[in-house]
């Protein structure tokens, strides 16, 4: 039997023992398969990989909740319009702070779900979304996706209250500067958990 008959011979087992449902997953396993060796969709596919297991975050205990420094308070920025600021202008606010990049999958990954958590609620809860990439670059990936969110670049160093060692990480801080939540790796934000979390830290703005 030469290899044709033999690779005919298999693919016709496979196909009379395999469940409709069975070939449509290894058919979606083949596609990402060859998607993640194709440079141009592999981010694309790794951040729906990333979206698939992401879920709500989950608040801390009282007892590993953090105060937020004095120095981090003097963190300087810039946002996406030029314009400086320093961390503490937002003291007395409900703060989400988030380590981002355009070529981070899991960053991509939750980027809708934020925008929809900031459609939802930015009456109640300041954004801070940071890059250390171009302004160009950062602003021209908003503008391509439609997110609306404000976007920033580091002016001074990153304080050790908000170090980390990989992205997306997300800090959550309370008016009375606690952080309260803190969360590395792509979450589902826009949920009711934290719907109910926001609306229990800040009062409507």
């Amino acid at each position: 039997m030469n290899l044709k008959d033999i690779i005919k011979k298999r693919w016709e087992t496979y196909w009379q023992k395999k469940s409709w449902l069975s070939k449509a997953s290894d058919l979606l396993f083949v596609l990402l398969l060859i998607g993640l060796v194709i440079p141009a969709s592999r981010r694309e596919i790794s951040a729906f990989m990333a979206g698939l297991t992401a879920v709500s975050p989950k608040t801390l205990s009282a007892e590993k909740q953090s105060t937020v420094s004095d120095e981090a308070w003097n963190w300087q920025l810039r946002d996406a319009n030029g314009r400086e600021i320093r961390l503490g202008v937002l003291k007395g606010q409900t703060i989400l702070l988030n380590f981002w990049a355009t070529w981070c999958p899991p960053c991509i990954a939750e980027m809708p779900d934020l925008q929809e958590l900031y459609i939802n609620k930015s009456d109640r809860i300041t954004f801070v979304l940071v890059s250390n990439e171009k302004a160009e670059t950062i602003n021209s990936f908003m503008e391509k996706k439609g997110f609306t969110m404000p976007v920033y670049q580091e002016l001074s160093e990153t304080p050790p209250d908000f170090a980390t060692g990989s992205i997306p990480t997300t800090w959550v801080i309370s008016p009375e500067g606690k952080i309260i939540i803190r969360k590395t790796g792509a979450a589902k934000w826009n949920s009711s958990s934290m719907h109910k979390l926001i609306d229990q830290q800040h009062p409507k703005r």
